[in-house]
């Protein structure tokens, strides 16, 4: 099936769109400007929550989680590098009993019955983080 980048973006990468002195030419409407903070404020668990629900959830491959995030880096790597920046925090943050679990067992609705614990799902957060900083890292070298 086909499937539309889950973040298509016609935004201009943010490197560009500043004179030297720092002042923004940037032609993004204040709305669009007010739903990318809203993005930016939101929870380390909300992002990864996000990014969970976007790429895992409803999948059926490992091949299709990494062909989506390569699909969604090359129009909008901005989110996704949030969002991964997000998985690493958690990884590295205390959390509570089943946190990461049911982040990823539930929300993501990815299969742990090989390991139905935390470890279990911080093992795959740490893959999930290595294909996503893959994608990035692939769309920046094609730009």
């Amino acid at each position: 099936r086909t499937r539309i980048p889950r973040r298509p973006s016609s935004l201009p990468p943010t490197r560009s769109g500043y004179y030297g002195d720092g002042m923004s030419t940037s032609p993004i409407p204040e709305p669009l400007r007010a739903r990318m903070a809203e993005l930016e404020a939101r929870s380390d668990v909300e992002k990864v929550r996000s990014l969970l629900n976007g790429y895992v959830q409803d999948t059926e491959s490992i091949e299709e989680i990494r062909q989506e995030l390569a699909l969604t880096a090359q129009y909008n790597s901005h989110s996704l590098r949030q969002e991964l920046e997000a998985v690493e925090s958690l990884l590295t943050t205390d959390l509570p009993s089943g946190t990461l679990f049911r982040l990823v067992a539930v929300n993501g609705g990815w299969d742990l019955d090989h390991d139905p614990t935390d470890a279990g799902a911080a093992a795959f957060l740490r893959e999930l983080a290595g294909w996503a900083r893959e994608a990035i890292d692939a769309a920046a070298q094609r730009h």
